[in-house]
């Protein structure tokens, strides 16, 4: 049985965001609400808007119009980093990971980012190789038990492939124990395998942790079996939201998301 939604007025509140780049409005008037352990699919067409929204929440760019609350906090002024450590976790279409660190290692960075003080003492750290405490590795550990990574946890990320890198970065956010997770097309370039595997530990996020999930996703397969409901945009705007069976049958949601009339 699913866990139940946090439903409206939760963890996540995004009210009339905006967002221009010259003359070209990529996010438009958005408003969008993620429930404290709610799993919500942001959906639609290439330019739609959704990694500009995404980047608008975690600080990489700033709204021109709107705000973002989370956890009861206006987020506008705070730097990625703060709102990393408010409990706002993050993936990427475009895997960013450091060939030559092992698994464990990029857990290990994430880890100390999260919970040590000075980007000072982060690179100290780092470039010292400085054993890791018992605590860290506990944390560390427990990560790579849930994702399925503990046996290539001494594996340089260079000798993997592209589905074991993603759930490498899905690890690296779990690390900073977020309670909502971004998950930005985590299907991207996999096989069918490969995305039932990440969609599992998507939904086993939600049901035995309570973590949020806010998911782009181009695969509607993986979007109906990872998520509660589903929110579509189109040019900028949220054109429908709601169940995915009812919003997939709107008439709108045909047009500009699956181009059937």
């Amino acid at each position: 049985m699913r866990r139940p939604t946090g439903g409206i007025g939760g963890l996540l509140e995004v009210r009339g965001v905006s967002k221009s780049f010259g003359g070209r409005v990529a996010v438009d008037g958005v408003d969008l609400s993620v429930g404290g352990g709610e799993s919500v699919g942001l959906v639609g067409p290439n330019g739609a808007g959704k990694t500009t929204l995404f980047n608008c929440i975690c600080g990489q760019l700033r709204p021109d119009k709107g705000s973002i609350v989370f956890c009861g906090r206006e987020l506008s002024r705070l730097s990625p980093w703060r709102r990393a450590r408010l409990g706002i976790g993050r993936t990427f279409q475009r895997i960013e990971v450091f060939p030559e660190l092992t698994v464990r290692d990029h857990l290990l960075v994430a880890d100390r980012v999260r919970h040590r003080s000075g980007r000072a003492n982060l690179w100290r750290d780092l470039s010292n190789r400085a054993a890791p405490s018992a605590e860290e590795l506990g944390r560390v550990e427990g990560v790579l038990s849930m994702v399925g990574l503990v046996e290539l946890a001494d594996v340089p990320v260079a000798a993997l492939d592209l589905g074991t890198c993603r759930l490498v970065e899905l690890a690296r956010a779990l690390v900073g124990e977020p309670s909502l997770l971004l998950a930005d097309e985590p299907s991207s370039g996999l096989d069918e395998r490969e995305t039932r595997e990440v969609a599992s530990v998507l939904r086993a996020l939600q049901l035995t942790r309570g973590m949020a999930v806010l998911l782009v996703e181009h695969d509607l397969a993986m979007v109906e079996a990872v998520v509660d409901r589903v929110v579509v945009m189109d040019l900028g705007c949220v054109v429908a939201s709601g169940a995915f069976a009812d919003v997939m049958a709107e008439h709108a949601v045909r047009r500009a998301y699956l181009g059937t009339a």
